[in-house]
């Protein structure tokens, strides 16, 4: 009872909360119906693990098999899944979570070239969660090895998790190969249906990647035209150095591994896995430093087109802004639309995800979701698109304007926790200050884009009027300036300042924040007033 093809083994929930156990044919029916709500099972950080694992599994089977359109029924994905590996394992055993026979290869379980090298084996992993690419080993913010009540799927997405995402381990542990760096990562960023939830994503992947696979093909000369190995996991791999895979052997969209491992059943039918070390990296992707075409990671065309690897912080309006609209940036493959896409008027989603890893630790998971209108989801079709750098240019104008209003909230507070005295503040002042611009920050995040989109689509007479509206309202009060000033007064209520200072210190920072903005190296367009009874 563990082929993924024919066994119940995957845990996903529908709209109305009822709750199927599936077999991974079943799961792809599901979702082309868009029929999964969710998968309990699943880890936030596994989310683009798994996604591009069926994205990629799909694309590659339905390509094999001459068709032009995913399928709608579990028998015909059966049929599909089966055609990877039919021909070499007619017994299912690269799609069965447990073959004993270690020259046979499992789900994501690359085999061994003799029976011998079962003695390499000596780790014992009893839990999904130790297995997993998560450093948690000093249990701070995520217990490690708490999974003992685990499920066959729990294992089938840590297995997907880190034979995909992994990085370098130390000795003896390599990482992917599409990542730049042991501890770089695999960013994620593609163009979803606006409706619709996971299966209706995973559905425009596969239907992007069989349109898109002639232009991998030609932007990534090192890959054969005829097609190369597929699901690496089926490879005989014994770790050492001269069994290298060739890019030039491999199929565009490879499923890879990188670890030595195998799952076994215990006495009381409980998986458990057991690992070994390597002395090499799978893939001899050393001189390509990540550079395989991953259709998900926006590559840097400054830097002879290494993929980005996301830093601590995540993705923050400034570098989503930046990636989109930066020339330095070049869009991944599946973060532009379709010719189907391209027709028509309906909106999207961008997606974007990225598990941030450091040296011997974690530095967190990222997520977010940012509306797409038709007119930037055109305007994503080409680097050289005049639209883009229009886009570009707003952004950066809008962000510039954050970065005065944030200076000028930063010295007012400083002032304040200077006791009003703007002669004497000091680093620790502005680091006092710090917090309140972080939530200033956070603010403008929440709604950049829709209203960065709002100035985009609007005729140009009336852009100025737009951003001038989104920096100062006196109508709702939902301007930048009006929360720096909210922001300002909640500092000011909330800093320790002695009593027979806190008045002085309270005007003077209210009137250095409003004469600033008023000032020439403030915003002064915003207070056409002051303008006026400068020139009286």
């Amino acid at each position: 009872m563990h082929n993924l093809l024919t066994d119940p083994l995957i845990r996903f929930d529908q709209s109305e909360g009822r709750r199927v156990d599936a077999s991974l044919p079943e799961v792809y029916a599901a979702l082309m119906a868009d029929e999964v709500e969710a998968f309990p099972a699943l880890r936030p950080h596994q989310r683009h693990a798994w996604h591009a694992c069926l994205a990629l599994m799909g694309t590659m089977a339905i390509h094999r098999a001459g068709l032009e359109e995913p399928p709608t029924t579990s028998r015909e994905w059966a049929d599909l899944l089966r055609g990877l590996t039919i021909k070499d394992f007619p017994g299912d055993e690269p799609w069965e979570l447990v073959v004993d026979d270690i020259t046979r290869p499992a789900f994501m379980q690359p085999p061994a070239s003799s029976k011998d090298r079962k003695k390499d084996y000596k780790n014992r992993v009893e839990t999904p969660d130790e297995l997993d690419m998560l450093v948690t080993s000093k249990n701070h913010d995520l217990k490690s090895a708490v999974a003992a009540q685990s499920h066959n799927d729990d294992w089938m997405f840590a297995l997907i998790t880190l034979q995909t995402m992994e990085g370098f381990g130390g000795a003896g542990n390599y990482g992917v190969s599409r990542m730049n760096g042991g501890l770089g990562n695999r960013p994620a960023f593609s163009l979803a249906p606006s409706r619709g939830g996971t299966g209706a994503h995973v559905q425009r992947d596969i239907k992007a990647l069989l349109e898109l696979r002639p232009k991998i093909l030609d932007e990534n000369p090192h890959y054969p035209d005829n097609g190369g190995a597929t699901l690496l996991w089926t490879l005989p791999w014994d770790g050492t150095k001269n069994e290298f895979l060739q890019p030039n052997n491999l199929d565009p969209l490879y499923v890879e591994v990188c670890r030595r491992i195998r799952l076994r059943t215990g006495d009381n039918r409980t998986l458990y896995g057991i690992r070994t070390s390597s002395k090499a990296a799978r893939m001899d992707g050393k001189h390509l430093k990540g550079r395989t075409g991953d259709p998900w990671t926006p590559t840097n065309g400054k830097r002879d087109g290494l993929p980005l690897t996301l830093s601590a912080g995540g993705f923050t309006y400034k570098r989503i802004a930046d990636y989109l609209t930066s020339a330095d940036w070049i869009h991944p493959a599946l973060l532009k639309p379709t010719k189907t896409e391209q027709g028509d008027t309906e909106p999207m989603r961008l997606v974007a995800r990225a598990m941030v890893r450091g040296q011997g630790k974690t530095e967190g998971y990222y997520e977010r979701t940012i509306p797409v209108r038709n007119k930037l989801k055109l305007a994503m079709l080409g680097r050289n698109s005049s639209d883009l750098d229009d886009l570009g240019a707003i952004a950066k104008a809008r962000i510039g304007d954050v970065g005065i209003v944030q200076r000028i909230l930063s010295h007012a507070i400083q002032v304040f926790a200077a006791r009003g005295d703007a002669e004497n503040t000091s680093p620790e002042h502005r680091e006092r200050a710090r917090k309140w611009l972080n939530r200033l920050d956070e603010i403008v995040d929440n709604t950049f884009f829709d209203n960065l989109q709002d100035e985009f689509e609007a005729p140009e007479s009336q852009r100025q009027g737009i951003r001038d509206r989104w920096l100062l309202d006196d109508k709702d009060k939902s301007g930048v300036v009006n929360h720096a000033r909210a922001l300002l007064r909640d500092a000011t209520d909330s800093l320790p300042c002695p009593a027979i200072y806190r008045y002085k210190a309270r005007v003077n920072a209210e009137g250095l924040f409003g004469g600033r903005l008023r000032g020439p190296k403030g915003l002064p367009d915003l207070f056409p007033e002051s303008n006026e009874e400068v020139k009286e």
